[in-house]
């Protein structure tokens, strides 16, 4: 039998955690920084998703770099058993570049349809569901993306989830280029020739684009450049970061961190990747290019000379204008055509701090376009529990949901 002073002090403990659980249930939530979105459709989307309106809790309060380390390996693990845990369905289309100064380098690109997970009962999808089109990273692919767990949270959904590849990608033993072209992001043109297939075989179904890393810069072109044309086209969703190419992998804030990841870490997998599977055809139009790709020191210094002398356009101007609508600043979101969000985290070593003032000052402005900055999550390790559950993923899904939405 307890004695009246331990029953004193349980009764006193017990009342402490009530009264703290009251007050911490009553105490306002913190949130996202969420900047822009001024027009109606935006603002009812944001304020409607869940993921903006609480911040999540870092575990442990892993450091940005910590959290990068541990999803590498994540990445890795998960590109080792993707073929053992999805179904999918490799899709070839041939692609051609337009433009003046061009002769089309016609080539290949994949869409690779996650089609659901093995040994799960079959999906049946309607005509009309939803197709979220996600832009893998840098030398990423459908296996690696990078994070392939955001599979799993897209399948729960009624919705058709494809890859898009871009030139220069794919699996390990994927064959290199057939026409001397690549671009470190993409072709908006070859990712607009995939959509146009889509919508001609879905012609119901609205789309959604989401970029992860890199590919948000892919996203945010296409949106710009391709997004008018496209009726289907319900939205954009970049997770995580948004730069102008020209200064994309050496950001203004960027610091050792910055250089470690582009410069040390990723200068050499691009090379390979980009330049020596592609070797032969490369060097046939053009030695002087490919040994001066070969020999840059920096990752922004291999974006510039692999633009120049192989995008597929003989004129820099004419690449410029066709690949990288934010070419100087980003008011082309001043006339988005669609719901537009790119997530920003402080603690990402690729761009520490978030987005430059200046994008900050333009996206104050925009009425189909914001930017949530969140204060951790990295490059877009994004872990949210123990667990190493990530919220980058609820935040697609409620992205997809609240666009898809009819009032929306």
């Amino acid at each position: 039998m307890e004695s009246p002073t331990s029953a004193t002090a349980i009764a006193i403990a017990f009342a402490t955690i009530f009264v703290t659980c009251f007050f911490l249930s009553r105490r306002k939530k913190e949130a996202p920084k969420v900047i822009g979105g001024l027009g109606t459709q935006l603002h009812r989307i944001l304020t409607t998703m869940p993921s903006l309106q609480e911040l999540p809790t870092t575990p442990w309060g892993m450091p940005g770099m910590v959290q990068l380390a541990v999803f590498t390996v994540q990445i890795l693990l998960e590109e080792i058993f993707f073929e053992a845990t999805y179904d999918t369905e490799r899709e070839q289309v041939e692609v051609t570049i337009p433009g003046d100064s061009t002769d089309g380098c016609t080539d290949r690109v994949n869409c690779v349809w996650i089609k659901g997970r093995k040994h799960r009962p079959k999906r049946e999808l309607s005509e009309d569901a939803p197709i979220v089109i996600l832009l893998p990273g840098l030398n990423c692919y459908a296996a690696s993306l990078p994070g392939t767990s955001m599979y799993k949270a897209l399948l729960k959904k009624p919705w058709r989830i494809a890859v898009f590849e871009k030139r220069g990608v794919g699996t390990p033993n994927a064959p290199g280029l057939n026409a001397p072209a690549f671009h470190l992001f993409g072709h908006p043109s070859d990712l607009h020739q995939v959509v146009t297939i889509i919508c001609g075989r879905y012609p119901k179904a609205p789309i959604h684009l989401v970029g992860l890393s890199s590919g948000n810069g892919l996203a945010g072109s296409y949106t710009a450049l391709y997004g008018s044309q496209v009726p289907a086209l319900r939205s954009s969703l970049l997770l995580i970061g948004g730069e102008d190419y020209n200064l994309a992998f050496a950001p203004p804030t960027g610091d050792w961190r910055t250089k470690l990841v582009f410069d040390q870490v990723l200068l050499e997998t691009t090379k390979n990747r980009f330049l020596r599977r592609s070797e032969k055809v490369l060097r046939a139009h053009s030695e002087v290019g490919y040994a001066a790709c070969l020999a840059a020191q920096t990752l922004q210094e291999l974006y510039n000379l692999s633009t120049t002398y192989f995008s597929g356009y003989s004129d820099r101007a004419e690449a410029e204008r066709r690949l990288n609508a934010f070419s100087g600043s980003n008011e082309v979101l001043l006339k988005s055509p669609v719901p537009f969000l790119v997530v920003y985290t402080e603690d990402d070593p690729v761009a520490p701090g978030g987005p430059r003032q200046e994008w900050v000052g333009v996206m104050k402005r925009c009425e189909k376009a914001a930017l949530a900055l969140f204060p951790s999550g990295s490059h877009l390790g994004c872990y949210d529990s123990p667990l190493l559950s990530r919220w980058v993923e609820k935040l697609a899904v409620d992205w997809v949901e609240a666009s898809t939405s009819p009032v929306a």
